[in-house]
């Protein structure tokens, strides 16, 4: 497993810093921009900042899931919002992990190496996932994305409208919250019920063919001709 910090752009630079929890460099030395997939965010998107509202951006936990993402290698972020600049945008400090197969995301991680202002927040986005409260419904929803099997497809924890790719989703959100989705499951269902029509047509075909090729024998009693199938 590797794991690299993605710090927040306080100072609007073009490049987005990272950290191996050491040192910084720029995130495009440790994920090349040209490999990452599509769809992959360095922040929290606009849409849940903007239902969210000022009031709940501390509670915000965004997580995607891009499984098989190269030499069967599975990409993992999970991003909150930090703080905001001196221009008042908000800005945003995640962790990306690298994982092998069937490994999984330690949240055990240090923070000594990041700036002074990213450290509280990375220490409260490690307890939290470290520690998930019962009422923090984010934090289990992060969770809940890390064992969702591969098949599934890259998936992210909240439902995004507005994203470039489609992906599969946990939750929507809601006025009141996060509202858990079955929508993962619902392409999964849809294909079966097809997959059991197809079988249902083939087989009366089937049995409709076998029924015409059956061989009809006949018996005559005088002028009575009997016919049997």
């Amino acid at each position: 497993m590797r794991a690299y910090w993605i710090l927040p752009n306080r100072d609007q630079r073009d490049d987005i810093l990272a950290s191996d929890g050491e040192k910084i460099v720029p995130l495009r030395q440790l994920i090349d921009p040209r490999l990452r997939p599509e769809g992959f965010s360095h922040g929290v998107p606009s849409e849940l900042l903007e239902k969210c509202g000022p009031k709940q951006l501390d509670r915000i936990l965004f997580a995607q899931s891009f499984p098989d993402w190269r030499d069967h290698q599975r990409l993992f972020s999970v991003l909150t919002p930090a703080g905001v600049d001196s221009s008042g945008r908000v800005v945003h400090l995640g962790v990306v992990f690298i994982l092998e197969p069937h490994e999984r995301p330690s949240f055990d991680l240090s923070c000594a190496g990041l700036p002074q202002a990213d450290q509280a927040y990375a220490h409260a986005l490690l307890r939290r996932l470290a520690s998930p409260q019962p009422e923090d419904s984010w934090a289990h929803s992060v969770l809940e994305l890390i064992e969702l099997p591969a098949g599934r497809g890259s998936a992210t924890n909240v439902q995004l409208q507005r994203a470039v790719v489609p992906f599969n989703f946990l939750y929507a959100l809601g006025p009141n919250g996060l509202i858990k989705s079955n929508a993962p499951w619902r392409k999964l269902r849809s294909r079966s019920v097809i997959v059991v029509m197809v079988l249902a047509a083939l087989g009366v075909w089937l049995c409709e063919r076998a029924c015409h090729h059956i061989p009809r024998a006949s018996v005559s009693i005088g002028a009575v001709t009997w016919r049997f199938t």
